[in-house]
């Protein structure tokens, strides 16, 4: 499938005339979005699978906004991590280049605990910012849906 913004509004339209209502829709492009930016590699269908099971979102729609917001979740981890660090007075990965392939060569599991709690700030860092900014995307989310709803019964009724 070709990913442009005509094929995405194309899928939320469909979704709204299978019967998804303008919260529910908000609801999953806000959590797949959300999720989407865990900063944890690989972990994000999964959180998306299990948020669409237990709300009974659209799984489809949901898995799409995630893979829609890939390149920003790895924009986002370095910044993460750095704010994290700064906020908490924290020191995370102070290597060079060099260093860090020393370290990979003679321990790699100091390198692998490391990155752990580089990832472990990052993921507390995701976790402040993904409350407000998911409320955010909720609220403006569902008056664009339901007004987008609403403008398109009223161009069928004419």
């Amino acid at each position: 499938m070709k990913y442009n913004l005509r094929n995405f509004k194309n899928a939320l339209w469909k979704s709204l005339k299978q019967g998804i209502t303008p919260r529910k829709l908000a609801l999953t492009r806000s959590l797949g979005i959300v999720l989407g930016l865990f900063p944890v590699l690989g972990t994000t269908t999964l959180l998306c699978l299990a948020a669409a099971l237990l709300l009974r979102l659209n799984i489809p729609l949901i898995q799409l906004v995630n893979y829609l917001a890939a390149p920003l979740q790895l924009i986002l981890i370095v910044p993460f991590i750095k704010m994290g660090s700064a906020l908490f007075g924290l020191r995370t990965f102070p290597y060079s280049s060099e260093q860090f392939i020393a370290m990979l060569r003679h321990d790699f599991w100091q390198v692998v605990r490391e990155a752990g709690y580089a990832l472990a700030i990052a993921t507390g860092m995701w976790g402040l910012f993904s409350i407000p900014i998911f409320f955010l995307l909720f609220f403006a989310g569902r008056w664009i849906f339901q007004k987008w709803t609403t403008d398109h019964r009223e161009l069928k009724s004419q």
